[in-house]
């Protein structure tokens, strides 16, 4: 579906709110998307049933306000199937609503972030966000910091890494993604187009990207962040934390207390953030070359669309 005519759907919903001659510009779109086959996978998702689904692994938003004091006029459908839903609850995995900007408008970035939670957790007992905010200013760079945010909208991610990420490179990190992909989130299912694109994209550069990986890392780095697969299956910086400080605040309970998660973002040297070990002093983050392999370093799945 084009993205007018998505918007259009989306918009569609309440229609009093619109004056008849927008109501049918609103019926042709639908209308010529249905003509063209667009939209077919798509279907009703109740969103109480997830609730009730998901239970505390569903984080819409009630906890978008609860943690980050940003109430919501509209809130996004869910872009997922019901099958896809209910495939990943049963594998643990957590539905949750992000936003990219504060109750104020401004970017959702890290120092927004911290800024929202800190006092609020201190005085609850609940420790820190980040292990030393000015700390992560310094290392991930000042711009980063304080303009970047999480990209708006529903995702399903992995409360843990995956087990055989560990000990792997970015590359085969992403490889194991998507043995994840085939043979469980998807096993017995149609795989979104989306997704069989990006696989066929990877499948194509793979080869090209493990040589480039020893002969020119920082380009690899920055290869490896424009496959769709990653920018599908990856959260970047200011997503894992907006997700772990959202499960946190929720439920008491810390995620990748004891590992580390490779993200979609660059320090400013060009190397891969991982980050993770989040315990009552804060997130850690560090930063990798994209053939680095770890005991404690894998990959949390985060599926979005």
């Amino acid at each position: 579906m084009s993205f007018k005519a998505h918007e259009l759907y989306q918009e569609y919903e309440d229609p009093n709110k619109y004056k008849t001659s927008t109501e049918k510009k609103v019926e042709r779109a639908l209308e010529d998307a249905k003509e063209e086959g667009l939209g077919t996978r798509k279907e009703t998702v109740n969103f109480q049933e997830m609730k009730e689904l998901f239970g505390k692994n569903f984080l819409g938003p009630e906890a978008v306000e609860k943690t980050f004091g940003v109430p919501l006029a509209e809130v996004p459908e869910i872009p997922f199937s019901v099958e896809e839903l209910e495939r990943a609850e049963k594998l643990g995995q957590m539905l949750l609503l992000r936003v990219d900007k504060t109750a104020e408008g401004k970017p959702m970035s890290l120092e927004a972030m911290t800024n929202i939670l800190t006092k609020r957790w201190k005085d609850a007992g609940m420790g820190e966000l980040l292990n030393s905010a000015d700390g992560w200013k310094s290392w991930i760079g000042e711009d980063f910091f304080m303009k970047e945010a999480p990209r708006m909208g529903w995702a399903l991610v992995s409360k843990d890494v995956l087990p055989e990420s560990l000990r792997k490179n970015y590359l085969e990190q992403t490889e194991v993604i998507i043995a994840t992909l085939k043979n469980e989130a998807f096993k017995g299912m149609d795989m979104p187009e989306e997704y069989e694109k990006a696989i066929a994209e990877f499948e194509l550069k793979k080869d090209k990207l493990a040589k480039l990986m020893n002969d020119d890392w920082q380009k690899a780095a920055k290869e490896l962040l424009e496959l769709k697969i990653t920018k599908l299956t990856r959260q970047t910086v200011p997503e894992t934390i907006y997700d772990l400080a959202m499960y946190y605040d929720a439920n008491n309970e810390r995620l990748l207390s004891d590992k580390y998660t490779w993200a979609a973002s660059l320090d400013p040297d060009g190397r891969l953030v991982a980050l993770g070990t989040f315990d009552a002093r804060g997130v850690l983050g560090r930063r990798c070359y994209p053939d680095a392999r770890y005991g404690y370093l894998g990959v949390s799945l985060s599926r979005r669309l």
